[in-house]
């Protein structure tokens, strides 16, 4: 199997971290518990790909069908378990501001249902670990 893509994450300070990638940086977390946090939680980073990832879809659909929405507004929600702490239930309302028929809201779910970040999640990927010392 070929690994398809790589990110980096690195400590900066104390709990904050930069995660990198094609270029792109994201902070998330804080240097001690005094400070504010800095960026999204990574549950928060979770939760935002999956309703970005879903609004690229939404926001496609609607140009390869020439539907002119004057707004698309995604909002996620997660329902949180413990033991493990995890999200156990996820939900995204969409917002078109146009008028859609039955058959546009389907082909809407279906473009939805394309969200690589919602496959996966659904999948339930295998995540393996692998620990590197200083001797290693």
């Amino acid at each position: 199997m070929r690994w398809t893509m790589s990110v980096k994450v690195t400590r900066i300070e104390g709990g904050k971290f930069k995660a990198e990638v094609d270029g792109f940086e994201v902070l998330s977390g804080r240097i001690d518990d005094e400070n504010p946090p800095v960026g999204m939680s990574p549950g928060r980073l979770m939760v935002a790909s999956l309703g970005l990832c879903s609004a690229f879809h939404a926001a496609s659909y609607l140009r390869r069908n020439r539907i002119e929405a004057n707004d698309l507004v995604l909002n996620v929600e997660a329902k949180n378990e413990e033991g493990p702490r995890r999200a156990s239930e996820l939900r995204i309302t969409v917002e078109v501001g146009a008028e859609l028929s039955a058959e546009q809201v389907e082909g809407l779910l279906a473009e939805l249902r394309r969200c690589y970040v919602g496959n996966t999640l659904r999948s339930g990927p295998k995540i393996g670990y692998e620990v590197k010392t200083g001797s290693s």
